[in-house]
């Protein structure tokens, strides 16, 4: 603790000065006091504390590809910042220190008669350029968001279809949020597949696939196959099997991502996908 003592005030016959070392004593003891608080934060949080790393405390939600940053509060080097917002950019986000004036308090007068402008207010700018700055978008680490984990379950009754390509399962779509967090995901998809075979007399194959699919990057986070041999009596019979599918991925999600459960057939007359679950599980 840093303090400036006063008991050594014996007003009027002893006074105390208030120099400008004073007033930078006072402001590097609140400084400390509050990285101290935040650190302690930052630690219980994140599990670990770095002065080259930003940590976000309020905003700072990034879109487009990190090109696009909200304004917000940021902790870094041991200082507390705002941060100002940049919208419709080419670059990833690079924040620059940047110092402007209170233009209520400043200028001022100072004893000898000249003025200047004290009262500096930092904060950190995102700006569209190709280098420069202490750290980027990318560099963010969250911390108002971190403790709350996402757990969703997402269920469809039936659905048919006789398509040969992908098509999306009903309501089975999962957005990752829009707060700036990437995350790593639990992804589980389990969909009974009631199969429909050729008819005609002896056997054939029935088959279906299910995936889990980042449609927003159009990538295929995990595939599934569910497959029978249909049983026919007689040419004019026409039965069917039912089997489960199961997709399991663990991937780690930027924001804003749409992600959807899909189905297709691949032999056979038709498949019916029921009693359809999306699990949606966040992996601390």
């Amino acid at each position: 603790m840093e303090v400036i003592s006063i008991s050594q005030i014996s007003d009027p016959n002893k006074q105390q000065p208030f120099t400008g070392l004073s007033l930078e004593f006072l402001q590097n003891a609140l400084r400390k006091d509050d990285a101290g608080i935040i650190e302690t934060l930052v630690t219980k949080i994140v599990g670990s504390y770095s002065l080259t790393v930003p940590y976000v405390i309020s905003g700072c939600v990034v879109t487009d590809s990190n090109k696009d940053v909200t304004a917000g509060k940021i902790f870094y080097g041991g200082k507390f910042y705002e941060t100002t917002s940049v919208n419709g950019t080419t670059n990833v986000a690079r924040f620059i220190l940047t110092k402007t004036q209170d233009t209520t308090a400043d200028p001022i007068t100072f004893s000898n008669g000249s003025t200047g402008s004290v009262h500096d207010i930092y904060k950190y700018v995102p700006t569209d350029t190709a280098s420069g700055g202490d750290f980027i978008a990318t560099d963010l680490v969250y911390l108002a968001s971190t403790s709350s984990v996402i757990a969703q379950q997402i269920t469809l009754a039936s659905q048919l279809t006789s398509s040969s390509t992908y098509v999306d399962m009903t309501g089975l779509t999962y957005t990752t949020p829009n707060d700036g967090l990437t995350r790593k995901y639990k992804l589980t998809l389990k969909s009974d597949s009631d199969l429909d075979g050729t008819g005609g007399f002896g056997s054939s194959i029935a088959q279906a696939f299910y995936r889990i699919y980042n449609d927003t990057d159009s990538t295929e986070l995990d595939e599934s196959q569910t497959s029978t041999v249909i049983f026919v009596n007689s040419s004019t019979q026409d039965v069917g099997a039912v089997v489960t599918a199961n997709c399991t991925t663990i991937v780690s999600l930027a924001p804003n991502k749409v992600i959807k459960c899909q189905f297709k057939l691949s032999a056979g007359t038709s498949v019916t996908a029921t009693k359809a679950k999306f699990f949606i599980e966040e992996i601390k």
